[in-house]
């Protein structure tokens, strides 16, 4: 059995018949089962419709995460890149350190830097470049 709204319809439906073309229609006639078949035709319609919006929205999704990966990927690399450049820099750094001749002065110019210190320089540098690392890494994995 159609539920109240459907029949409300049908009624509305018949008398707007009726007042365009001047045809009595009871909502109980025949071509009224037509209306509602049209309709069922017109949902069912409608649900394979949004199947396949739904189907596109969840493909576009997986590219974009293919995009985000390929991006993470490229940055990740640019870091390993960065991350290079800044240890030769470091290391040239540290010969410089060595080159320079002994001071009198903790703090002098030309002092030159024990190995503690050294270590010390190179140790602080490898942390702050794994913390950028880290975040870069967690930055990617949280997107």
């Amino acid at each position: 059995m159609e539920s109240p709204r459907t029949i409300i319809d049908l009624k509305r439906l018949a008398a707007e018949v009726s007042v365009q073309h001047g045809i009595r229609v009871d909502p109980d006639d025949p071509m009224m089962a037509v209306v509602t078949l049209n309709r069922l035709v017109f949902e069912q319609a409608i649900a394979q419709v949004l199947e396949r919006v739904h189907a596109a929205v969840k493909d576009f999704d997986a590219a974009a995460e293919k995009v985000q990966v390929r991006a993470g990927g490229a940055l990740a690399q640019e870091v390993r890149d960065c991350g290079l450049t800044v240890r030769k820099e470091i290391g040239a750094a540290i010969e410089d350190f060595r080159r320079v001749g002994p001071a009198t002065g903790s703090n002098a110019p030309g002092r030159r830097a024990t190995v503690g210190e050294q270590r010390w320089f190179v140790i602080g540098m490898v942390l702050s470049l794994a913390i950028f690392a880290v975040g870069v890494w967690v930055g990617t994995v949280l997107r």
